[in-house]
C-alpha cells in the first residue's frame, strides 16, 4: 500500500512540476502588459525578419534551437502574434509532433490538428483553430503519432504549406530541436528558411555548431538568430527594472554562427 501512494505522490508531483513549467512560459507570451523594452525587441526582429524574407517568394519560416529548453516555441508564438499586429495574416503551424507545446501556451485543444490532418483524418478548415490573436491563427500538433518523420516526409506536408500559402502571410512553424530528431531538415523544400533560438547562457557553442552543420548537410537556409534569456548590466535603471531577464536580438547572415557562443 504505502509503495503505491509513494508512486502516486511521485506522479502527481511530476504532473505538478510539468503544469508549472507551461504555467511560467505562458508569462512570457506578448500581451498588453508586456514591457516595452521586450515588445521592442520582437519589433525589431520582426523588421529583420520581414527585411530578409522581403526577396522570397515563400513567406514561410521554420523556428527551431539546438537543444530542447532554449525558447523555440515561446519565441516562435511571440512572433507570430508581432507580425500579425501589422495587419498581415498570421498562422503558426505546430510541427512539433513529438513534444508539442503551443496548444498548451494558447490553452486550446488539440484533439485536431497537424498529425490528424496529414495523415488525411480530418481537413484544414476543421484543423485550423481561428483566432487565437487577432489576425493570428493556429494548427495545433494534433494528437501525438507514432511515426512524425513519416508524417512530415509525406506529400500531404508540402500540399499543406501550399494551401495555407493562398490564405495566409506569413506561416510560422514550431519545430523540434535539431540535435534532438531532424524533423526540422523535412521541411527545407518548402520554407522560406530557418530562425534559431539561442538562449544567454545555457546553449553551448558545440551545440550549436552541431546543429548548424546538420542544417548545412540538409542544404537549409539560416535566415538569423534570435537570443533569449539575456542578462544585461546597464547604466539606466528603467531599463534594469524593465528589463524582466529577457530580451530578444535578431542577427544575420548564418556565417556569424561562430559569435553566439555563450
Amino acid at each position: 500500500m504505502s509503495t503505491g501512494m509513494s508512486k502516486k505522490s511521485k506522479s502527481s508531483g511530476h504532473r505538478n512540476e510539468l503544469r508549472r513549467s507551461k504555467s511560467t512560459s505562458r508569462k512570457y507570451i506578448l500581451n498588453e502588459g508586456t514591457k516595452f523594452i521586450i515588445s521592442e525587441g520582437y519589433n525589431t526582429a520582426r523588421t529583420n525578419l520581414m527585411f530578409s524574407l522581403s526577396q522570397s517568394p515563400k513567406k514561410v519560416v521554420v523556428f527551431t534551437s539546438a537543444s530542447p529548453a532554449e525558447g523555440k516555441s515561446t519565441n516562435c508564438l511571440n512572433m507570430a502574434i508581432t507580425l500579425a499586429s501589422t495587419g498581415a495574416k498570421v498562422i503558426l503551424l505546430d510541427l512539433d509532433l513529438r513534444k508539442p507545446v503551443q496548444h498548451s501556451l494558447l490553452k486550446v485543444t488539440r484533439a485536431r490538428g497537424a498529425s490528424t490532418l496529414l495523415s488525411g483524418m480530418c481537413t484544414v478548415s476543421e484543423a485550423i483553430v481561428k483566432d487565437v490573436r487577432p489576425n493570428l491563427d493556429l494548427v495545433p500538433s494534433g494528437p501525438i503519432p507514432p511515426n512524425p518523420a513519416e508524417l512530415l516526409s509525406s506529400p500531404n506536408t508540402g500540399k499543406l504549406i501550399e494551401v495555407l500559402q493562398a490564405h495566409y502571410d506569413y506561416i510560422l512553424i514550431d519545430t523540434p530541436p535539431v540535435n534532438v530528431v531532424s524533423d526540422s531538415q523535412l521541411l527545407n523544400d518548402y520554407i522560406s528558411g530557418i530562425v534559431f533560438i539561442i538562449r544567454d547562457g545555457y546553449t553551448k557553442h558545440t551545440d550549436l555548431q552541431r546543429a548548424l552543420s546538420q542544417i548545412k548537410l540538409a542544404n537549409g537556409k539560416v535566415l538569423g538568430f534570435m537570443k533569449t534569456a539575456c542578462q544585461v548590466s546597464g547604466s539606466s535603471g528603467y531599463y534594469k527594472k524593465s528589463y524582466y531577464h529577457y530580451n530578444y536580438s535578431y542577427s544575420e547572415p548564418a556565417s556569424d554562427s561562430a559569435k553566439a557562443d555563450n
